[in-house]
């Protein structure tokens, strides 16, 4: 802690009581208010806009993915031994029956 004489803190304290308070213009915590009032209403409406859009969405992904999965039972259906054995002799393997 530094230490001052009695002048320079005389000196200080006459400065500091001297300085004037600094108030807000006029009708700024009125205008601050209705800003903060404006702004929850519009954030209000956004809340509930997201829940529908990732419903529609997440809806969506089911429709599609239900649209493959019909299709790909057709794909699986169509396998056979011999591309099963074609790769096994593509890796120098043998299949026993």
């Amino acid at each position: 802690m530094k230490n001052i004489t009695d002048e320079q803190f005389e000196q200080d304290f006459t400065i500091i009581s001297n300085m004037k308070e600094v108030g807000a213009p006029d009708f700024f915590y009125t205008r601050l208010k209705a800003r903060m009032e404006s702004e929850s209403t519009s954030n209000e409406a956004v809340f509930y806009i997201k829940p529908v859009l990732v419903i529609c969405v997440l809806s969506l992904f089911l429709f599609i993915n239900s649209l493959l999965i019909g299709n790909d039972t057709q794909i699986v259906r169509t396998n056979t031994n011999t591309n099963i054995e074609a790769l096994a002799v593509s890796y120098d393997q043998t299949i026993s029956n």
